[in-house]
């Protein structure tokens, strides 16, 4: 095979880091799609027996035997890793012998499957962590049922709350974003080979007796589509900025929550760094590395989503080893993500004393009063509204409730003081509450029912791919074994 010298400054700026990519990320998927490739080709008479058993036995030996250089060999003038194995099998089984494994394939396609194999383990592996977390924030938000909090709209305290319907909330975001991932991953987990380099072949491949080998869902059915598209990268990093965007916005609000200020939860002190000269300090900075972190991963799937504007639908490198590289190096960044969230979620307190005390100051149950009122005394809503903002602006004064009543309506409001309590009580707020998606536990049932189904979803369609890729290993094992019987 031919060889040549390269500019230094290509080989530094472009070979040699894409060389450290492949060899980091790449490498045993491209040695399964060389051994399901050549299986493919014996099977249906493309290449002659004597020479795939050849090929066989050389690709086991050099599996055991030989180890590519740690640094790029820029030496040998090879451009990549895959012309460095062609090279290795030429050198024992001569060029021409070397040549019959490429037989009906392209870099391109095997490339482009390589990264996808790459990409679809990562993306597994993350998912079953995600949804893990998923199931720890559900046991984490029912044992808040009881746990009195007070909900924000911009920035100002509105309702009494339960951690229990707070968390939920966000929970319900998290199992969307499972969807979201499990879309991207359908977008992954489809075979390119056989696409060649962009208008498939004129031989007889079975393509898709090589995405089974393979373990893919599906064929990439459109030889160009396959090769030109975008979507494969690009949708697994939308669904992991999106899910980075879900968990930032939580720590955010979860940070102004512990806040001394608010001081409605608070962090086991394994989790609560000092400061060095503020004694009274507590600082929950878990939760800050939570959202850099977020962040970090979020603006990385921003760079590779962007990189993709007004690039030529083509072969192109911004769908090559770069971009697939630097996602898979965010990775294990989101995984620390969920790591940090499960540990911050075991040791957050709420405190619902302080919950009660910040309804109290701040007036805000006084919506239920307003409701009260429609219901009991048939008055319209603007009218309730204006007396019991009355109210909250007395500081809690019931008299000035009554007096605002008066004024508003002509009469003396026949309630005693104990009934305007329990009207204006946290817990009351909460139960009375129980329309579906609710605080109140005839609200969260329902909540609770569609969580459960859709994580009973989310854990078989990842046992369903993940039998499928182990079959799909035995199954080409199988091949391989029949193929140097022959």
């Amino acid at each position: 095979m031919s060889s040549k010298t390269f500019a230094p400054a290509y080989v530094q700026s472009v070979l040699a880091p894409a060389y450290q990519n492949w060899s980091r990320f790449f490498l045993p998927h491209l040695l399964r799609i060389q051994k399901a490739h050549l299986c493919m080709l014996v099977e249906t008479r493309i290449i002659p027996e004597a020479i795939g058993r050849q090929l066989h036995d050389r690709l086991d030996w050099l599996a055991v035997n030989w180890q590519p250089p740690e640094e790029y060999p820029a030496q040998l003038g090879v451009e990549d890793l895959y012309f460095l194995i062609e090279r290795e099998l030429s050198a024992w089984e001569g060029e021409e012998v070397a040549a019959w494994l490429h037989t009906a394939r392209s870099r391109n396609d095997m490339d482009t499957t390589a990264f996808r194999m790459a990409l679809r383990e990562a993306l597994l592996s993350f998912y079953g962590q995600l949804l893990e977390l998923c199931t720890g924030i559900a046991r984490r938000a029912s044992l808040g049922r009881d746990e009195l909090t007070v909900l924000y709209t911009h920035g100002q305290p509105a309702n009494p709350s339960t951690t229990e319907h707070y968390l939920t909330a966000w929970l319900v975001d998290l199992v969307d974003d499972l969807g979201a991932l499990r879309e991207a991953a359908a977008c992954v987990d489809s075979s390119t080979m056989g696409a060649c380099a962009i208008t498939g072949t004129g031989f007889p491949i079975d393509r898709q007796r090589v995405a089974e080998l393979l373990g893919f869902a599906t064929l990439d059915l459109h030889t160009y589509r396959a090769i030109a598209g975008s979507h494969w990268l690009v949708a697994p990093a939308q669904a992991l900025q999106r899910l980075m965007i879900d968990i930032g916005r939580f720590v955010a609000d979860l940070l102004h929550k512990a806040s001394v200020e608010v001081g409605l939860y608070t962090f086991d002190d394994n989790l609560v760094q000092i400061s060095s000269i503020m004694p009274q300090k507590r600082n929950p900075v878990i939760l800050e590395h939570l959202r850099i972190q977020a962040g970090q991963v979020a603006g990385t799937c921003n760079a590779i989503i962007a990189s993709f504007m007004n690039v030529p639908y083509q072969d192109v490198n911004e769908n090559a080893d770069a971009p697939v590289a630097r996602l898979l190096d965010i990775m294990p960044l989101a995984s620390s993500v969920l790591d940090l969230l499960e540990t911050a979620l075991e040791g957050m307190r709420g405190n619902t004393g302080r919950a009660r005390e910040i309804c109290r100051l701040f007036g805000v149950t006084t919506t239920e009063l307003a409701d009260t009122l429609v219901r009991k005394e048939h008055v319209g809503f603007r009218a309730a509204h204006g007396v019991s903002a009355a109210y909250a602006l007395s500081g809690g004064d019931i008299e000035a409730l009554r007096r605002a009543w008066r004024d508003c309506s002509g009469t003396e409001l026949q309630w005693q003081d104990e009934d305007i309590r329990t009207v204006l009580d946290p817990d009351h707020f909460v139960q009375v509450r129980a329309t579906p998606g609710g605080p109140a536990p005839e609200g969260m049932a329902p909540v609770h029912a569609m969580l459960t189904e859709s994580m009973h979803q989310a854990r078989q369609w990842l046992t369903s791919r993940q039998v499928q890729l182990a079959r799909a290993d035995e199954e080409l094992e199988k091949a391989w074994r029949a193929l140097g019987r022959q």
